[in-house]
């Protein structure tokens, strides 16, 4: 898949998932034919000790070969390549890289850099899918793909158990067709066979991406202006990083990447965490008070138990005030709901 020509065929096909997108690869990969004539890359969202049988799952209904990607391994049409657990796929020309940089969103793999680092690689050959999930991963990448001449397809959040991400795709990108799980395998059989100009043609030298080694501070300062938030995985700064108009990034130096919408739900689950943590310091440290009130009346010291339970009174008064709020439904972020998308499909293809 490496050899410069003209002209090709949208020969790479990647998907994002997150909650509720299991089903829909399910139906997506059932509906590829054995003789597909594209290489698909698959990441979804999943716990860092996943024992990784994402792809035995899906190779059960899959006509094409279907196995987790090995770093390195040589990219070839008609097969499935699952990103493993704790572990970001990219994909470089001819080959794919499995490595353990940064998180981005919070997730590793997550959905932007395998998008990202396919259109670097082979440009207008690209077709980026997402499907259900939470939040925004996955529109950061397929803004990268359309801008380099790929196509973007969407799942019908009408449809999704999770309608974020394809709403968030939908509203901040050209995408060519907004569909049902089980019409996607039909458009990509009608859009992996369209010629194209190869981008490999250009001989363009490859870049790095951030997901694969990180970044180093005194090699590359950080693009962007210096925000006054601090990265919730490493507590190192970050800078804001505009990407397009509406979709808003940060980014700490060492590499660990945020939409807006992340960082907030990463921003909120510390907070959380930071306020049990406060409300368990107070009580453990009334309860103390308590104690030692007790201990000073046992002993006859009456007025230095008085302040002790003075003390203790105070600081459950403070609990009191703070266990309202780890009640309220308001730290768990949810994204408005975009507006519906009015875009038309590029002339000559047909959904």
């Amino acid at each position: 898949m490496t050899r410069a020509n003209p002209t090709a065929s949208r020969d790479i096909v990647v998907m994002g998932a997150s909650a509720g997108g299991l089903t829909a690869l399910f139906d997506i990969v059932r509906g590829l034919p054995r003789d597909f004539p594209a290489a698909v890359f698959v990441a979804m969202h999943m716990s860092p000790d996943n024992p990784g049988v994402l792809s035995d799952l899906l190779g059960r209904v899959a006509a094409l070969p279907t196995a987790l990607a090995e770093d390195r391994q040589a990219i070839e049409r008609g097969r499935i390549y699952i990103a493993r657990p704790d572990h970001h796929l990219l994909i470089k020309r001819a080959h794919v890289r499995v490595t353990r940089g940064p998180k981005e969103n919070g997730f590793r793999p997550a959905v932007d850099p395998l998008f990202r680092s396919a259109a670097l690689a082979y440009g207008a050959r690209v077709i980026g899918v997402v499907l259900s999930g939470g939040l925004n991963d996955g529109t950061e990448g397929l803004l990268r793909i359309t801008e380099a001449g790929g196509l973007a397809l969407a799942q019908d959040p009408a449809e999704a158990t999770i309608p974020s991400m394809p709403l968030s795709a939908i509203q901040n990108v050209e995408v060519h067709s907004v569909l049902r799980a089980a019409a996607i395998p039909g458009v990509l059989g009608q859009l992996v066979v369209q010629p194209v100009d190869d981008p490999n043609a250009l001989c363009a030298p490859e870049v790095e991406d951030t997901a694969e080694t990180g970044r180093a501070l005194q090699q590359s300062q950080p693009v962007g202006a210096r925000s006054p938030y601090t990265c919730p995985e490493c507590g190192g700064a970050l800078w804001e990083l505009a990407e397009g108009d509406k979709l808003l990034k940060f980014r700490c130096h060492v590499g660990h990447g945020f939409t807006a919408e992340a960082l907030l739900a990463e921003q909120g689950s510390k907070l959380e965490g930071a306020l049990w943590g406060a409300l368990r310091a107070l009580e453990e440290n009334a309860a103390l008070y308590r104690q030692q009130a007790a201990r000073a009346g046992s002993a006859g010291f009456l007025t230095l138990s008085q302040q002790y339970g003075k003390s203790a009174a105070e600081i459950e008064e403070y609990a009191s005030t703070l266990r309202p709020l780890l009640h309220r439904t308001s730290l768990q972020f949810t994204p408005p709901a975009p507006p519906a998308p009015t875009h038309e499909p590029p002339e000559g293809i047909e959904d």
